[in-house]
């Protein structure tokens, strides 16, 4: 355990923390029986806090034992240091499909930038199981369709022209 996973865990409950006040000011547009579009922000932020406490708590725990017992080290060994490296390589891959994500969706609309995401994201956390490969992208982008499209009637982008048609036959 390293004074930076301490700081990273903090820098958490921080951001958490102000998005969560945040959200309290968010006036939300409801019709009667709606929960309203302001409740799950504030629902998935205090979630995320509180995770976010437990695992400071928890992690500052561990470092103060590892500092009793002479067990904090700032050496790694090989074996350490390769896990370090392909977790680092795990995690730039799966900011750069975030980041594609989020740059595509207004062009191909929700649907298929959802499907594409969902399946280059497995892929970069080394999955190859093709049963999970096959059926994850399409079950999450249904779920999310289902959950966010109908359900909650938030409006999902549509994309252009022939895409966009299509997602209007779907939601």
């Amino acid at each position: 355990m390293k004074k930076d996973e301490l700081i990273a865990n903090g820098v958490a409950v921080l951001f958490f923390g102000f998005m969560l006040l945040y959200s309290f000011r968010m006036q939300g547009v409801r019709r009667f029986g709606d929960m309203g579009s302001e409740f799950w922000p504030i629902m998935i932020l205090s979630g995320a806090l509180t995770l976010s406490i437990a695992l400071l708590i928890g992690n500052f725990r561990k470092y103060r034992k590892e500092v009793k017992d002479g067990a904090a080290s700032e050496f790694l060994s090989d074996e350490a240091a390769l896990v370090l490296k392909q977790g680092r390589r795990k995690y730039w891959l799966s900011v750069i499909c975030l980041l594609g994500y989020i740059i595509v969706m207004p062009w191909i609309g929700f649907i298929l930038s959802t499907f594409i995401f969902v399946y280059a994201f497995i892929l970069s956390l080394e999955e190859r199981r093709k049963l999970v490969l096959a059926i994850s992208p399409a079950l999450v982008t249904a779920l999310t369709v289902v959950v966010f499209g109908r359900f909650l009637n938030l409006p999902l982008p549509r994309g252009g022209e022939f895409l966009a048609a299509l997602s209007r036959f779907i939601y």
